[in-house]
């Protein structure tokens, strides 16, 4: 029987542990397959003979270790000539490992213990050699023992004994429901589940259930209502309704909008509440019959439902999009281009005792919450670089969704560490960590040139491919391959920041190795995406060669992380001390060794490959004016105009050539073309970039460091920013600039609240609210804000929500003036015009137009203080060298007008 394998856990028998494998096969069943035999054990080593400590140890721990294993095994970081003996240590439940590893440790003659804190199902997965979301062949089949309350809700239930993973790239059709809850805020303060019952449950299913796309549980009766939903007579009834539609359904994810830190576990309090009053409610939503439970770790809330997956759209799109604000409603406008419908927590007691159009307004919001959440999950694909990751890392689909990316990269290594039968440490302790991170201030990261300043044309910009990866790769650095005690014969590899490592042909390190196969992986992948039969198999194949290049960078950043398994600040100085060589390198490459090339019938050559300058040769001047750790950017400067072709050609060129200079896999790739650049300091710029895109150009305008990509700065500086660069590079025309930037101020001056309400949105900025407000040491607006809502509400915002706020007029300490933008609206407070002129528009405007001498009193414009004399509002003209005003597009960029995409595509 083949199934994908969706999650795993353990169950205990007398025999032992019997892992536990959920899945979905092809035909659409669930399954619940069984996999009795495997055994939890870890590793010690230890100093003497050791067959003896292996008879105390059995001796002492005779209750927890079941037997004890003699082998042979390489320690985990180091060049090593030899394994040394360690004892493996087999208990009888995987329980016992941690009960018994701090005595075990504490023995004398025990000089370390490992792998002790692996969770037994991936210690399965690992040693068994499948992957998350991967699929399996299993058998032989057996009528399962175990087929009682352990996997009752499951369509089969069977028992294997062997499994093997095989190749097949589509997806199981998995199941998805996302649910949102409406509780009755009493008073219209927020709702607390001791006090405020859930009275309405929206439901929204793909593929439909029986034959609803959506539905809607009503905790009371209701007339006129739609055929979706099911009015119940109270709330215990509608909450057992919506665990029997749960079971019913059988979904793979369960999906929402804040789910995990509010509705599921709203709903389980509610639950507990309500059978404390003689109510009998089984909120069974595990496919073996367990019921809806969460965990609080610090602020951190903890959700597991066995056999299915958990996601939360809110965190997944926080870490996926850059918004100013991360509500439902926002969210939904932004990325769906759909409304949310709203009732405000004051009128829902109102709305709920209605019994006309009200009642069934409110309905109708709760049913678009519910859809809202699974069209995010599904119309952006949210779980689709996931399900390639874990499919890659090997870890479950819940884990990668839950996780960062040190499960994955650690999943990697444990699985080659197995191979080449070396062990990996446990988890360092609070101690370990602390002393890490000390040491960690020696660690130095990426060159950063210093840019010529100002506006700049024609610069090509290069990529170095994957630079960390490669480097890896290229010098065989290595946790495997740092010389530490035992040394080779042959000489070793010595990077600029000191230490020592063997070179591959002594012994190839395992994360080169790892990096090596991950790389080619995703060359393979993007060549199977040109001849992709179809959109869906296009969408998985892209989704993988992007987990494969999430995967590629992790393992730079995973060797420097303090709380790593394994650490070296060695190997992360290494790889950073040969990624600045080599910035530096390229530079006196270009700017010295090339210096200029010669364009000649669309060919480029350099000038020592040519005898002479013939009379239609072009001369390039070549000058590197900025580099920043992976990224080289060279001007190009001729005395005609270089197309974009050309600009291409030179590029491919100098790439060329760098490349042949590094050593395997590490190569230097042409990227885009900037057609014109403002550097203002190091990692803060804008560029008008054009790249290919098959045989047309698409141009964007990118920008690094400004306050156009932060959102701690209102939205309407923004707008003024990016308006301005496009004046700048697009139109060359910085008289244009300076006039929009006086119009904006102008109207930020003589602002009406009343009439010019949509620029309250434009005004607001917003920051996290990401601890309780005691917790901070100092008065912030947001928090201003946050105990404005709290004192008309009853309730405070949620933590780890992004609160908006605005800076109103007054004479109170700046930070007390915050106020909540809807209470702006509906009170018509005035806004401190002043704060957002010289605070947020100016200051970033006066840092690109300052390039070119513009004062910032020129930029400070009021039409209705005029002075008497004041005949003309236009500013003077400012001098742009030889760059045009309202410059037409070079004739080759027409195509690219055509294509051009948003102002800034992060």
């Amino acid at each position: 029987m083949n199934f994908q394998i969706l999650d795993a856990d353990y169950i205990r028998e007398d025999k032992g542990p019997v892992i536990r494998l959920f899945g979905r096969k092809e035909d659409g069943k669930s399954v619940c397959c069984f996999v009795p035999g495997f055994e939890p054990y870890f590793y010690v080593n230890i100093t003497g003979d050791p067959d003896s400590a292996g008879e105390i140890l059995k001796e002492r721990f005779s209750s927890a270790i079941k037997r004890v294993e003699v082998v042979r095994k390489l320690e985990p970081v180091g060049y090593q000539v030899s394994k040394k003996p360690m004892l493996k240590v087999v208990t009888y439940d995987p329980g016992n490992v941690p009960e018994i590893r701090d005595d075990i440790s504490n023995i004398p003659a025990v000089k370390g213990i490992y792998e002790t804190d692996i969770l037994f199902r991936n210690r399965f997965l690992i040693d068994r050699e499948l992957h998350g979301m991967s699929w399996v062949k299993a058998g032989p089949l057996s009528e399962s023992p175990f087929s009682g309350e352990e996997a009752r809700y499951c369509d089969e239930v069977f028992t294997a004994t062997s499994l093997e993973e095989i190749e097949k790239l589509s997806n199981a059709p998995l199941k998805n429901l996302a649910f949102d809850i409406e509780c009755l805020p009493l008073g219209g303060s927020m709702p607390v589940p001791e006090t405020s019952p859930v009275i309405m449950i929206s439901l929204s299913f793909s593929p439909a259930f029986k034959g609803y796309d959506t539905m809607v549980l009503v905790s009371k009766d209701v007339e006129g209502v739609a055929g979706n939903v099911e009015c119940l007579g109270n709330e215990a009834t509608m909450l057992g309704r919506f665990f029997e539609i749960f079971q019913q359904y059988d979904p793979d994810i369960v999906s929402g909008y804040n789910v995990i830190d509010f509705d599921i576990p709203y709903i389980a309090d509610r639950v507990n509440i309500l059978n404390e009053s003689g109510n009998s409610l089984k909120s069974v939503v595990g496919r073996d019959g367990r019921i809806l439970s969460y965990r609080k770790i610090g602020n951190r809330t903890m959700v597991s439902i066995p056999g299915r997956v958990v996601v939360d759209a809110l965190p997944l799109i926080r870490s996926q999009y850059s918004l100013k604000r991360y509500t439902l409603r926002n969210v939904a406008k932004e990325l769906l281009d759909r409304e949310k419908l709203d009732v405000a927590p004051s009128e829902m007691e109102e709305y709920w005792q209605d019994t006309g159009e009200k009642i069934l307004h409110f309905i109708d919001y709760a049913q678009r919450d519910s859809e809202l959440a699974l069209e995010l999950c599904m119309k952006l694909r949210l779980l689709d670089k996931y399900i390639a990751i874990a499919r890659v890392s090997g870890s479950l689909l819940q884990e990668v969704v839950d996780g960062g990316q040190t499960s994955m990269v650690e999943n990697l290594l444990l699985r080659e560490y197995g191979k080449r039968d070396r062990v990996i440490p446990p988890k360092p302790s609070d101690d370990l960590v602390s002393f890490r991170n000390r040491s960690s201030e020696g660690l130095k990261g990426g060159e950063v040139l210093e840019p010529k300043k100002g506006l700049l044309e024609d610069i090509v910009i290069l990529d170095y491919k994957s630079l960390y990866p490669t480097i890896m790769m290229a010098h065989n650095l290595c946790y495997t391959t740092v010389v530490e005690h035992d040394r080779p014969d042959s000489e070793t590899i010595k990077p600029p920041s000191g230490g020592e490592f063997v070179s591959a042909e002594v012994s190839k390190g395992i994360m080169p190795s790892i990096l090596e196969n991950l790389l080619n992986r995703r060359v393979e992948t993007k060549n199977l995406m040109k001849n992709a039969a179809n959109e869906g198999e296009y969408r998985v194949l892209d989704a993988t060669q992007l987990a494969l290049k999430i995967l590629l960078n992790s393992f730079y950043g995973y060797s420097g992380y303090t709380r790593a398994r394994l650490y070296s600040l060695a190997l992360a100085n290494a790889v950073t001390s040969f990624g600045r060589g080599n910035i530096l390198n390229t530079r006196a490459i270009v700017n010295g060794t090339i210096n200029k090339v010669v364009l000649r019938d669309s060919t480029v050559f350099f000038t020592e490959d040519i005898d002479a300058i013939g009379e239609d040769d072009r001369i390039v001047a070549l000058s590197v004016v900025y580099g920043d750790t992976d990224s080289v950017f060279v001007q190009c400067s001729s005395e005609d105009p270089v197309s974009l072709e050309d600009a291409e050609l030179v590029g491919n060129k100098i790439a060329g050539n760098v490349s042949a200079s590094l050593p395997d896999p590490m190569e230097l790739e042409f990227e885009s073309i900037a057609r014109r650049a403002l550097f203002i300091a190091k990692k803060r710029y804008a560029i008008w970039v054009f790249e290919r895109s098959g045989d047309e150009w698409k141009d964007s305008i990118k920008v690094k460091g400004m306050e156009t990509v932060r959102r701690d700065w209102c939205e309407l500086t923004s707008k003024t920013l990016n308006r301005v660069l496009e004046l700048v590079l697009k139109e060359g025309d910085v008289d244009a600039a300076v006039s929009h930037v006086r119009e904006i101020v102008d109207g930020v001056r003589n602002i009406d609240v009343q009439k010019d309400e949509d620029i309250i949105d434009d005004l607001t900025m917003t920051r996290m609210f990401s601890k309780s407000a005691s917790r901070y040491k100092n008065k912030q607006p947001h928090l201003t804000v946050v105990e404005k809502i709290e004192e008309r509400t009853g309730a405070p915002p949620p933590v780890g929500e992004r609160i908006p706020f605005v800076i109103v007029a007054g004479r109170d300490l700046f930070v007390n003036r915050a106020e909540d933008p809807e209470y702006v609206r509906e009170h018509n407070v005035p806004i401190d015009v002043d704060y957002y002129v010289k605070k947020q528009i100016l200051p970033p405007v006066e840092r690109i137009l300052g390039v070119f001498g513009v004062d910032i009193a020129n930029l400070d414009y009021d039409s209705k203080q005029k002075g008497l004399f004041d005949f003309s509002d236009k500013p003077k003209e400012i001098p742009l060298n030889n760059i045009k005003k309202r410059e037409e597009k070079p004739s080759d960029d027409s195509q690219a007008g055509n294509a051009q995409s948003s102002l800034f595509d992060f």
